[in-house]
């Protein structure tokens, strides 16, 4: 059994990877989990998805808090997932799933309910040094837009 996968990550805006990936798995199994799938089908899977046995079983298992945590991550560093997915499918793509595969999602959540600085999840936080990058990008981009076209005098 094969699953043809798109890498390029067309899921739907919003819905994430937990959300595609339970389309792929409602696809093959009547409950839409994956405990309808052998040993042989749950790797096949994992391999389509470009995943290990441990990611997808850890993936499928989450409580499904991680989106709302990811996007209010990446409001932090002024960053819009609806953005981000049509510039960087694939950086979006690991971020939900680096999201997801975290253990540090009930501390997470603590702080974000308690209006934590965004400095205190960044010790923590698995995706900080990527979401730092794409801010960067972000400036970086922001500036060159802002620069006057053709030449310019005092």
């Amino acid at each position: 059994m094969a699953i043809t996968v798109d890498n390029s990550a067309n899921a739907p805006p919003g819905r994430g990877v937990m959300g595609w990936l339970k389309t792929i798995v409602a696809r093959f199994t009547n409950r839409g989990d994956l405990s309808g799938l052998d040993r042989s089908e749950f790797e096949q899977v994992a391999r389509d998805l470009n995943l290990s046995r441990y990611e997808l079983q850890r993936l499928s298992g989450g409580n499904g808090s991680s989106p709302a945590l990811l996007h209010q991550r990446m409001a932090d560093f002024d960053l819009a997932p609806e953005a981000l997915t049509r510039q960087h499918p694939e950086v979006m793509r690991d971020l939900q799933r680096v999201c997801g595969m975290c253990d540090a999602t009930k501390r997470c959540a603590n702080e974000f309910a308690r209006n934590a600085p965004a400095s205190s999840r960044s010790d923590y936080c698995p995706n900080t040094q990527t979401l730092q990058a794409l801010e960067r990008e972000n400036i970086l981009s922001s500036a060159q837009t802002s620069l006057p076209i053709g030449p310019s005098c005092c």
